[in-house]
Order: structure tokens, then sequence, then C-alpha cells
């Protein structure tokens, strides 16, 4: 039947979150080289920040031995077990007063503190605000050529996706250079070739990019 067009489904798959698997570069070196040198830190805590997508959590995870986001901190949790807690967007914290414990809990415990956000975060509670201030800070920039292609490769392998390198070359060219463009396009040229049938091909990632929306990219195309 002509025109035939296959739903595609919301599978998943297994994302690496091993340390083995984190693509470092330029864009994140300092923030890897934090948790590579723990526990050598000078003080008990440590914030890397970057846009969503850039590998946060994969840091988290190599690090951590209990995570919790920040928007279900409350002042009731205490984690009398784990030394080495992380807590995930901090931008959306719930309760300022209860990161302050966490942290003097995991000071006077010999524990560590990874948090990570979007951004440097502002607080209201002073003491908070001090405490911050004065922990060691990480930005994870924004990608290069290369790191994106390893990235784009990694990722489709990781989805048992075969692409050939002229296509990941392509996309790498025309894409534009962040973390939520690299995801975007992947997702979306993923959903193209499980709906249409077919390889995730240069006419594929063309049309993933005007799909996303990306104007610029789709005009650098034609």
């Amino acid at each position: 039947m002509s025109g035939f067009v296959q739903l595609p489904l919301a599978l998943s798959y297994r994302k690496a979150f091993g340390r083995e698997d984190f693509v470092v570069a330029p864009c994140n070196q300092e923030a890897v080289s934090w948790i590579d040198k723990w526990p050598n830190w000078p003080v008990p805590c440590v914030l890397i920040y970057g846009e969503k997508g850039s590998g946060k959590t994969h840091l988290a995870s190599i690090f951590s031995e209990y995570k919790i986001d920040a928007a279900s901190l409350t002042d009731d949790f205490m984690p009398y077990f784990q030394k080495k807690i992380v807590v995930e967007n901090v931008e959306n914290l719930a309760s300022e007063e209860a990161l302050f414990h966490l942290f003097n809990f995991l000071r006077d415990l010999g524990g560590y503190l990874l948090l990570t956000a979007k951004k440097v975060p502002e607080f209201r509670l002073t003491d908070l605000k001090t405490r911050i201030q004065s922990v060691p800070k990480a930005a994870i920039g924004l990608p290069d050529e290369a790191f994106i292609k390893e990235v784009l490769t990694q990722t489709f392998a990781e989805r048992q996706i075969i692409v050939d390198e002229g296509v990941v070359a392509f996309a790498v060219t025309h894409m534009p250079r962040s973390f939520g463009a690299i995801q975007n396009l992947i997702q979306t040229a993923d959903a193209l070739s499980l709906a249409q049938g077919r390889k995730i091909t240069i006419p594929v990632i063309k049309e993933a990019l005007i799909k996303i929306g990306d104007q610029n990219a789709f005009k650098n195309c034609i």
C-alpha cells in the first residue's frame, strides 16, 4: 500500500553512564577534573553548572552514592548512610534551609556534596549564600565540532542505529553548537527514520533540522 507511514514506538534505550562513556572535551574538562580529584577536594562541596544536556547528570551518576532533585529536597532529608550526595537542578530548590542543613550535616560527617545547576544559583538565605560563594564552581561550556561528532556517534550507537560517518559529518557542519541541539537532532532524526522505515541519511538529517525549527541550518542545507 503506497503512502504507508510506520508509527514510531517510544522504545527506551540504555544510556551509558560510566566514567569510560563520558566524552571529555575542552568544554567540560574542568568539571571532569573535579570528579576525578575526589576525595582530594579542598572543601566538601563543588558546583557544576551548564545548559540542559551538557552532561551534568552523567557526571553526577559517576560521583554519587545518592542523588536527589532539588525540588524534592526537604528539611527531613538526612542521608545517614551515604557520604557522597548529589543535589541536581539547584535552580529548582524547594527549600534553601534544607540545602543549608544538608551542607552542614555532610561537613560534620566528613561527607561530600555535588551540586548541579544550569547557572550559578542566587539564594536569599544569607548563610547559604555565603556557603555557595566559597565552593569551587566548574562551568560546562558550549561544545565544539569534535565533541558534537563524538556524542552523535556514541548516542546513535547506544540506540543501536548505524549512521554513516559522512552523515554525522554533515550534521556537525550544519547544526547549532549547543547541547540541546544535539539531543533534539538525535531524537528527531531517530523518530523520522522509524516512521519512514529508512536509514538516517543526509536527507533525514535535513528534514530533522527543519522539523526542530532550525531555519538557519536549513538554509545552509539547500
